[in-house]
């Protein structure tokens, strides 16, 4: 049986484009480029087994990518698989640019303050137009860090750690009177 935490989504079986049973992607990936080279892949819908399934051609372009798996020669299979997850191993992940990294990676990390005081746990990473947000969870409220380098000074995925550096107002609300910037307890505490 598989371990879904050995997996990831790297893309979503969209629409049928021709009679022949090609189909288009829509990437869930920074990189979708890393298409054309796939051979393979599983697909996985909740509730259902996932699937191996074989690559007999793929057409790139940056507008659209589409798919034409072997076995399936018709609108009505292909039809079968749409929305269902384009799912690779862990160790597939495709390799990135120094400074990237896998939000799953980033996932449960422990932020701590340039000073070393912990803030929490990175739960979340939401994707914006400009940058990501890193959602900490500090005390059971939300610490949202804007990932760019004026906050993020160093991130170790080997040690699960990420140094910040936070201005005043950066901590949520209710911790502004017992914390300075850095999270430490104050006297008033």
């Amino acid at each position: 049986m598989l371990n879904p935490d050995d997996y990831i989504f790297i893309g979503i079986i969209g629409k049928t484009t021709k009679i022949d049973g090609s189909l288009t992607i829509v990437p869930l990936t920074t990189f979708p480029e890393r298409f054309k080279d796939m051979e393979e892949f599983f697909l996985t819908k909740e509730y259902a087994s996932p699937m191996t399934v074989k690559v007999e051609n793929i057409v790139y372009n940056k507008k659209k990518i589409t798919i034409k798996l072997q076995g399936i020669d018709s609108i009505e299979k292909a039809q079968e698989l749409m929305g269902y997850r384009i799912t690779v191993h862990k160790d597939a992940k495709a390799d990135l640019p120094e400074d990237f990294y896998y939000h799953d990676d980033l996932k449960e990390c422990t932020v701590y303050s340039s000073e070393g005081n912990e803030l929490g746990k990175l739960v979340n990473v939401l994707e914006m137009s400009s940058n990501d947000i890193y959602v900490v969870d500090h005390r059971g409220k939300e610490l949202l860090i804007p990932a760019i380098s004026q906050f993020v000074k160093e991130i170790d995925i080997e040690k699960r750690k990420i140094t910040v550096s936070l201005i005043n107002g950066m901590l949520p609300a209710t911790d502004v009177a017992s914390t300075d910037v850095d999270g430490a307890l104050t006297d008033e505490d």
